[in-house]
């Protein structure tokens, strides 16, 4: 009995391994012809209905300047390849079919197409595109670039147009690679404050770029592609958000003032680099930020951003420490300081020798010939004698009036660094070398905002690099002037300040004499700093120094604050290098500001005959109507029909000069405005192109030619 059940369970085991077994051999059998006899059916079917996921990405915001210019901006960018090479082989018939029709394309139009690409690229010749073309054929090149730059938008348009490239793809070989690109219309200016996006994933790396990235870059959208018959159906799913646009404090024309005097005279010095900051008294707004160094021979670039580099800033910052004693009414500008003939031991150390020449014949000289005169000792003696006693009261005083504040307005900030009592390497002798600029080491940003404090009587305002952020013309947020201490001087320390300034520039004897200016007053402090001591041997290096002037202007009402620093290799003076370089910016833009209304320029004395462009008289003979404006004869403008020609001003008087407008010839265009000049061609069946703005000086096609349909003209306008 039991010998029967096991031969039962044995079969009705094996049934079900035979079945299981032979629907794998169905399975694998039916893998095998899907994968092979039906594939290309089921591939068909896939690009039916499959759905591709595509990011959607968005338009990155634009940086403008403080009146709305375009500082920088994603422009789209195409590169033209040419398939020379075409393949085909699912259809190899079709291919040898197509081949024949694209050889026969290209013979017939391409002496056309160089004409066009060589009116719209006018740096190469039609002969020289031919050549170009016909080496890429005869190689069978597969992806030939037309042409060795990447073009724009209006370019790619007009090239669309153009003979064998307005064909399909397929016989043309046309293959357009497009980008977006970041283009800054001014060029270098202001380079590392706007930054950068790297080109391999257009993600920002420094400056405002950096800084303002989350809300210049906007969100990605998601869009879905799908087969529709022998196309694609896009259909967006979650559309892109632009990004906002931000607007800074940046001025483009005091921005190139700034770079062009400070390349001068770098270049004069052989200077190894230099920086300026150019700012706004009364709101704190950063005009013009510059930041140059040595590329080569002669040439200086944007090349780092040292507004925030941290070094010792030298004798501008006596200044910062006679406010300090000023502020602790520890002295007075009119207290005398021993007379020690250039050289004198502080704490068994002598800190440096004077360059100065006192004339005033006593053993003693005031505070104002010590700043006059920029003396290192004499600033010594000053904050040894008034702090000696108590130092760590010198350093909480530089607090208070924000020296050592950190301003986080681009990625990379830095805070300035004072030592105090309390670090384990002090000594009394570091008092005193801080008196001139030593030991402490701040920012450019920091001590040309020190300054600005003394010129807007003691209110001390954030700087401001970034105005407003606007989004589809409109603000959605707007960043007001900050003031961060709304006493950080008290008024007689700014009236004695001011008073010291302004001598230094203005005296005789003062190390700023070079910066003084007859057109207007300048206030500031020249200051020398060594930045790099010599080594030897394989250690070497020349002595390098940091030479300075920071000042305002004009002086009896302050409208500017700016720093200026050069370093180079050997002795040299603030006053005579970087006091020039701010004495020719503070004329130029002071220069800028006082222009006077267009109306003041008018002539009075002689009647004023206006301009008018050649081209529809009938519309400049009513202008001239409604102006009681009078001309030797008229336009019979009666009919619907316009009148064409040129006004005539001979001797004062005006005419009108009409001229038949033939068919089928072109017209000669030549004074008109675009608006004219394009109608008319058009009227001749030709295709339009224009440059610049204005009036049209020149056209690519002269007139009298009989127009060939289609044609594209290039006409060239300027004011």
């Amino acid at each position: 009995m039991f010998k029967n059940r096991e031969d039962i369970i044995f079969r009705f085991k094996l049934l079900i391994i035979s079945f299981f077994t032979l629907w794998a051999i169905l399975i694998l059998a039916k893998a095998a012809i899907t994968m092979t006899k039906e594939r290309e059916h089921w591939m068909e079917k896939k690009d039916k209905y499959i759905r591709y996921n595509i990011p959607v990405e968005p338009q990155r915001g634009n940086i403008l300047s403080d009146n709305g210019e375009l500082l920088a901006s994603s422009l789209p960018r195409y590169t033209l390849h040419i398939d020379f090479k075409y393949t085909d082989k699912k259809n190899p018939k079709d291919e040898k079919k197509i081949r024949a029709q694209k050889d026969s394309l290209w013979e017939a139009d391409i002496k056309e197409l160089c004409k066009g690409l060589s009116t719209i690229f006018p740096d190469w010749s039609a002969k020289r595109f031919e050549q170009h073309l016909r080496k890429g054929k005869k190689e069978g090149k597969r992806y030939y670039k037309v042409y060795p730059r990447r073009i724009s938008y209006i370019q790619y348009k007009e090239m669309k147009k153009l003979p064998i490239l307005n064909q399909k793809p397929h016989l043309s070989g046309a293959r357009w690679e497009s980008s977006i690109q970041r283009e800054k219309p001014f060029g270098s200016l202001a380079k590392h404050t706007l930054g950068s996006l790297w080109a391999e994933n257009d993600s920002a790396y420094r400056g405002l770029e950096l800084k303002y990235d989350s809300i210049l870059k906007g969100k990605k959208g998601i869009m879905h592609r799908q087969r529709v018959g022998e196309g694609y159906l896009s259909i967006i799913d979650v559309p892109a958000e632009n990004g906002a646009d931000i607007q800074t404090t940046l001025n483009v024309e005091m921005q190139d003032i700034c770079e062009t005097a400070l390349k001068n005279e770098l270049i004069k010095q052989n200077g190894e680099s230099g920086r300026a900051i150019l700012m706004e008294v009364a709101t704190g707004d950063i005009k013009a930020i510059v930041n140059l160094k040595r590329a080569g021979e002669g040439v200086y670039e944007e090349m780092e951003n040292f507004m925030y580099e941290v070094s010792s800033p030298g004798s501008i910052f006596k200044t910062v420490a006679l406010a300090a004693a000023f502020e602790d009414k520890l002295i007075t500008p009119y207290d005398s300081v021993p007379h020690h003939n250039k050289s004198h031991i502080f704490y068994g150390r002598k800190p440096t020798t004077d360059t100065g020449h006192y004339t005033n014949g006593t053993s003693k000289y005031s505070v104002i010939e010590v700043m006059e005169q920029s003396s290192n000792i004499g600033m010594g003696e000053i904050i040894n004698r008034s702090y000696k006693k108590n130092p760590q009261k010198f350093i909480d005083r530089l607090q208070k009036m924000g020296v050592d504040d950190t301003y986080d307005i681009l990625v990379g900030a830095r805070s300035p660094k004072i030592k105090t009592p309390k670090d384990k390497t002090w000594s009394m002798m570091d008092l005193v070398s801080m008196s001139f600029g030593y030991v402490v080491e701040t920012t450019p940003l920091n001590m040309v905002t020190f300054y600005n404090t003394i010129a807007n009587d003691g209110k001390q305002m954030k700087p401001r690099l970034v105005k407003r952020i606007i989004k589809d013309g409109a603000t959605i947020k707007e960043f007001e002037p900050e003031v961060l201490r709304e006493e950080a001087l008290s008024p007689q320390t700014v009236k004695d300040l001011k008073m010291i300034l302004y001598e230094v520039v203005n005296d005789k004897d003062g190390t700023g004499k070079k910066v003084k200016s007859d057109k207007f007053q300048i206030a500031g402090k020249t200051g020398t700093a060594r930045t790099v001591k010599p080594g030897f041997g394989y250690n070497y290096s020349p002595m390098r120094y940091l030479l300075s002037f920071c000042g305002y202007f004009p002086a009896d009402a302050p409208k500017y604050s700016c720093i200026v620093q050069i370093i180079k290799v050997g002795p040299g003076s603030g006053g005579g290098t970087s006091g020039v370089v701010f004495k020719e910016v503070a004329e130029r833009v002071m220069a800028k500001s006082l222009r006077l209304p267009l109306s003041t320029a008018q002539d009075t004395l002689n009647e004023h005959i206006p301009i008018a462009k050649h081209g529809n008289l009938s519309a400049v003979s009513y202008l001239f109507d409604k102006l009681d404006i009078e001309t030797t004869n008229s336009v019979d403008d009666s009919e619907d029909d316009r009148v064409w020609g040129k006004i005539k001003n001979e001797d004062g008087k005006l005419s009108f000069d009409s001229r038949e407008i033939k068919e089928n010839i072109i017209p000669d265009v030549r004074g008109m405005g675009a608006k004219d000049a394009i109608f008319l061609l058009k009227q001749a069946g030709l295709r339009p192109g224009l440059s610049g703005y204005g009036r049209v000086v020149s056209q690519s096609i002269p007139a009298g030619q009989k127009a060939a349909k289609g044609s594209y003209i290039l006409i060239t306008l300027k004011p």
